[in-house]
């Protein structure tokens, strides 16, 4: 077994004793080990010792690389000089290999020197230095962008070292190889290749540059928090490694600045793009719209909306936002929507933009791996174990899953109200009758106040943020999401467009109870309406909620301050949290949740529920049966049922309609659209088609068709003109050249 096969074996099993040859021997095959560990000052103490033992070159190879990896070029290229003359036949090509390495700051110069040197090691056999230049002609590949030259290089290494039983060298090529996606700009791909190789073997204790990796993927994912997590035992790392990571400086910045402070970007300066952004360079931003990695070039189309006519400023945001969407990319989305929004003029424009400028956190799809850390995580709850860590690894197994394309949404009809926060202010978007209406909302966190204290008390509720209709849409934003919106009449809450799905396929009931309740509510509403009864068991429960019609879960429920994924319901062997709700392929189409605020209604929404019932408010214990039997007994018509139980708080999310009332609608009231997408001036222009599902948004959103005339009472935004046509439908840096090379 080698020293790089095995190192820990090797440092164990290996004494400096016996002959002059044999002392040189074990203290070469000790400070290989140590390097390969990341000890590196250990490391340099017994090539040193080999050194002065025998002055054999081999030993200032083994210096040069340490220092390499070190980042000490002139002292690598010192040692790499005194050792030439002396080296012949695979060891030369050895130190070709090196020199070829610390070309890399000249990627072509470096690509062109161990291309000859990768023919050389292949003549003489010597796999394990193949594989190193490989890998480091794949960094060189890298930095010119050349992802797939690189990628194959990088899968080639991989290849080699498990096939010489160096696993942990594996295991780096395939981290490697996850750089390449990052550059890429697939970041699912990335992230799940960093997850393979830790799973692999690659040790982050002797690697803390993989470290450093992950933290940019998580900030390139826009989770800035989980990046700086990432970052501070990387740093504690290098520093104990004495290692140096050039790129380090700038990613503590760029999570800076992400956070709101330019000050260490601007202080830094060089070629960031971000940073150029951040200074204000927008010429030369704006210039790597069309090369680099997919975060360049997106942050190139930011700055060329910040140096553009209204016109070309809206045109750089959607081609950012077409680069971001065909490379699964996340960052700087917000950016350019945020940029759009500010430029929208019409309360058509607002609205399309707004629902661009959503945030989400996507459900996972069903994984082996998911599921048992969240089994984990129950386990270590129940036992009052420390979460944190276990909740990050949830989090880190979702990031690196792929991203889904949104299923195609379809156009509610009836009114609508779209509200969205921007740059700290509540702008509403009312749709009724074909006119849509632009207002700004003052204070909404005093109204929901005053809404959820008047419920309280019994006395009406009234709001003058509604149209005067039979049923409305609704799409909060910001505290709005807290407001008690049943009390207001049939309103159906969404997310956003995309959650309005309006057709029904029915089902069998099903019945979940938690443990700890006060009260017995599902005896009797199963003795009424029939049903199963479910083991409130979590695996249990995900089984009979596959495919069920109407579910009833009545368990206490809790909150996640910081990620709503964990917000839980209670069960007997632990808690239901939102992630176990993606692993429901198809999830009931109408769920009660008659906990007091679990969070979960945007889960089951974004798993494929039509609907979800639920609260906002504590419920009396006294009078949760009464009025969960009236929600029931109402259910065919989910929204009505919502609000026969406002008074204490629930509200129906998601699509509240009856199941025949869309069919129905669209039946009485033909929808005719004459209409295209908003001009970049904001007019509409009447098309030679028509259409009765409404027109598209961009990239397959969908505006509201509103066939309930209404008035938008104590409205006073600005009108706008109904739809020509009789239409009542609305359209509406560089990244571090980095990977890791392996001695």
């Amino acid at each position: 077994m080698s020293a790089t096969a095995d190192p820990r074996a090797t440092i164990a099993s290996t004494e400096v004793r016996g002959t002059k040859a044999q002392r040189a021997d074990a203290l070469h095959d000790l400070g290989v080990a140590h390097a390969e560990l990341g000890h590196l000052d250990v490391a340099a103490r017994f090539a040193r010792r080999g050194l002065r033992l025998t002055g054999q070159a081999r030993f200032h190879l083994t210096l040069a690389w340490i220092e390499l990896d070190r980042g000490r070029r002139e002292q690598s290229l010192r040692h790499l000089d005194l050792a030439a003359p002396h080296l012949r036949g695979p060891e030369l090509a050895r130190a070709r290999c090196l020199r070829g390495l610390h070309l890399c700051q000249s990627p072509l110069l470096a690509i062109a020197e161990l291309t000859a040197v990768i023919r050389d090691l292949k003549r003489y056999g010597d796999q394990r230095w193949l594989a190193n230049a490989l890998v480091g002609r794949g960094i060189a590949r890298c930095a010119v962008t050349r992802l797939d030259a690189a990628e194959r290089d990088f899968a080639a290494a991989q290849t080699l070292s498990q096939a010489i039983g160096e696993h942990g060298r594996a295991a780096m090529c395939l981290h490697n190889r996850g750089f390449v996606a990052m550059l890429a700009g697939d970041l699912s791909l990335a992230l799940r290749r960093y997850e393979d190789a830790a799973k692999a073997g690659l040790d982050s204790a002797s690697k803390p540059e993989a470290l450093v990796d992950r933290a940019e993927a998580l900030l390139a994912a826009g989770l800035t928090a989980e990046a700086r997590r990432v970052l501070a035992p990387a740093e504690q790392l290098l520093r104990r490694c004495n290692r140096h990571v050039p790129g380090l400086a700038a990613l503590n910045a760029r999570c800076a600045l992400r956070d709101g402070d330019p000050g260490p970007a601007l202080r830094l300066g060089g070629e960031d793009v971000e940073f150029m952004l951040a200074a204000g360079k927008l010429d030369a931003v704006a210039a790597h719209r069309f090369r680099g990695p997919v975060r360049t070039r997106a942050l190139g189309w930011l700055a060329q909306a910040r140096r553009s006519d209204r016109r070309g400023a809206l045109a750089a945001c959607r081609a950012g936002l077409r680069l971001l969407d065909e490379h699964h990319g996340d960052w700087p989305r917000r950016e350019l929507t945020a940029h759009a929004l500010g430029l929208a003029r019409t309360a058509r424009e607002v609205l399309h933009w707004s629902e661009q400028h959503r945030t989400s956190t996507p459900l996972p799809p069903d994984d082996p791996a998911l599921a048992r850390a969240l089994a984990e995580l129950r386990r270590a709850r129940a036992f009052g174990l420390p979460l944190e860590a276990l909740e990050r690894d949830v989090r880190r197994l979702t990031l690196a899953r792929h991203r889904t394309t949104p299923e195609t949404p379809v156009p509610p009809e009836l009114p609508l109200v779209s509200f969205i926060v921007h740059e700290g202010r509540m702008t509403a978007v009312t749709l009724v009758g074909g006119r849509a209406r632009l207002r700004v909302v003052p204070d909404p966190a005093e109204l929901v106040r005053t809404a959820r204290l008047a419920l309280r008390a019994g006395r009406p509720v009234t709001t003058d943020l509604l149209p005067e209709a039979d049923e409305v849409v609704v799409i909060p934003d910001g505290v709005l999401h807290a407001m008690p919106w049943a009390a207001f009449g049939r309103v159906h809450v969404l997310p956003s467009l995309r959650h309005w799905r309006p057709s029904s396929r029915g089902g069998r009931r099903v019945w979940v109870t938690g443990p700890r309740l006060r009260h017995e509510e599902v005896t009797a509403l199963r003795r009424e309406h029939g049903g199963d009864v479910l083991v409130p068991t979590v695996e249990s429960t995900l089984r009979g909620l596959e495919g069920a019609g109407i579910a009833h879960i009545a368990a206490h429920g809790h909150v996640h301050p910081g990620n709503p994924l964990f917000s839980h319901l209670e069960l007997r062997d632990g808690p239901l949290y939102g992630y176990d709700i993606a692993r429901i392929k198809n999830p009931p189409e109408v769920v009660v949740l008659s906990a007091c605020e679990s969070g979960l209604a945007r889960a089951f929404l974004d798993a494929g529920s039509r609907t979800v019932i639920a609260g906002v408010l504590p419920v009396p214990d006294a009078l949760a049966g009464p009025a969960m039997a009236e929600v029931h007994r109402l259910l065919d018509h989910p929204a009505e049922a919502a609000r026969a139980v406002a008074h204490l708080g629930f509200s129906c999310y998601g699509t509240g309609t009856r199941v025949a009332a869309c069919s129905a609608a669209a039946n009485d009231v033909p929808v005719h659209s004459s209409w295209s997408a908003p001009t970049d001036a904001g007019t509409s222009t009447p098309s030679a088609t028509t259409s009765t599902h409404g027109p598209w948004f961009e990239n397959g959103a969908v505006a509201p068709t509103a066939v309930t005339a209404g008035r938008a009472a104590g409205h006073h935004g600005r009108d706008e003109a109904p739809l020509p046509a009789a239409a009542t439908t609305l359209p509406p840096a560089d990244a571090r050249t980095g990977g890791h090379r392996s001695s």
